[in-house]
């Protein structure tokens, strides 16, 4: 996926319209929309700010794939927890897991 097209999908599901995002980032409105067409790339300094604002990685925003969701600090502790359950307990998480994901149609591999 684009530097853009993340950008767009970032935007749309925080419901941040581009003008005020614009703002928040001291460029214009036509400037964010030539990084959204991809028409232009930002510099560095202005990718970082951006990966701030939306709280995300720059390398999310770069597409780089081994980072593409950071682990948070509350999904390690529910897998060190995870891991100290017996192997009953710990197959019993993942079928939830997998029954609560298929009810919200996200597919997920636990195994």
């Amino acid at each position: 996926m684009t530097f853009g097209a993340k950008l767009r999908g970032l935007l749309a599901e925080r419901n941040i319209r581009q003008k005020e995002f614009a703002q928040l980032l001291h460029i214009s409105p036509s400037t964010l929309n030539s990084y959204i067409t991809d028409s232009r790339m930002p510099d560095h300094k202005l990718i970082k700010a951006i990966a701030e604002l939306l709280d995300v990685t720059t390398d999310y925003l770069l597409d780089f794939r081994h980072a593409d969701r950071p682990v948070t600090e509350n999904e390690l502790n529910f897998l060190r927890k995870l891991r100290a359950l017996s192997t009953e307990d710990r197959a019993t998480i993942i079928f939830l897991v997998d029954r609560l994901s298929e009810k919200n149609s996200v597919v997920l591999n636990l195994d």
